[in-house]
């Protein structure tokens, strides 16, 4: 994936809800696009329980939210969110381990962990909902968590086929889509000749104002233009 694709994406996204963006040649923002306060960003601001559930329900996610569990899985699960909060999915080695409350740990094992524990999030109980899982891990460590749903899930070969894989086919996820954000910074890197960490931040400067969208964000707006929606821009040259 080149940069510019991220570009594209981010123009769409917005012009998708009847907002003009002055664009270049290629389909990219001339200028910063600007950030819209709603129930997504305050849940990423408080990462308050009741802001990410509102959240949740706003971004149609299918379960009917239990707070409790919600908070109780947050509660519980607070060191290995801590643990991974300094990471970034570009850069982190998804093959190496953490230290969590003193204990190594393979971070395979953490993310596989924290995914199926907020997976479980529904008021009905023995559903899972992975769409919710990855939400709502995105919004507690915003910088390493890509969100998905059955659409992207399904373009990047992880479809989830039975509750006991879902975490495993998370990681899958996880590992491919880092292969596309750096293909992308890497893009980035040879148009500017700057390091990983400098392009990282351009992109997001360059595409919202005060670089408030993660890059994981910026990767799944891409995806769920491209894969969930079928933007014709993203798929014609």
């Amino acid at each position: 994936m080149h940069y510019k694709e991220l570009g594209r994406a981010a123009c769409i996204d917005r012009e998708s809800s009847g907002e003009h963006i002055p664009t270049d040649t290629d389909g990219c923002p001339t200028i910063p696009i600007t950030i819209k306060n709603g129930a997504y960003e305050k849940a990423l601001h408080t990462k308050n329980p009741r802001d990410i559930a509102t959240f949740l329900t706003k971004w149609r996610t299918r379960t009917e939210l239990d707070l409790t569990k919600l908070e109780r899985h947050i509660k519980n699960q607070s060191q290995d969110l801590k643990a991974l909060g300094k990471l970034d999915i570009v850069s982190v080695d998804l093959a190496s381990s953490v230290s969590v409350n003193g204990q190594c740990k393979l971070l395979s094992d953490v993310i596989i962990d924290l995914f199926n524990t907020f997976s479980a999030i529904s008021k009905q109980s023995g559903r899972s909902d992975y769409t919710a899982s990855s939400k709502v891990l995105h919004a507690l460590v915003p910088e390493f968590f890509v969100m998905w749903d059955n659409c992207i899930r399904c373009a990047y070969g992880c479809s989830i086929r039975a509750k006991r894989d879902a975490g495993k086919k998370y990681f899958t996820f996880l590992k491919r889509v880092q292969k596309e954000g750096r293909e992308a910074v890497e893009s980035y890197c040879a148009d500017h000749d700057c390091t990983i960490n400098e392009a990282i931040q351009s992109i997001r400067r360059w595409l919202y104002t005060g670089a408030f969208y993660s890059f994981t964000k910026i990767l799944d707006q891409y995806n769920y233009q491209k894969y969930t929606n079928g933007e014709d821009g993203l798929w014609v040259k």
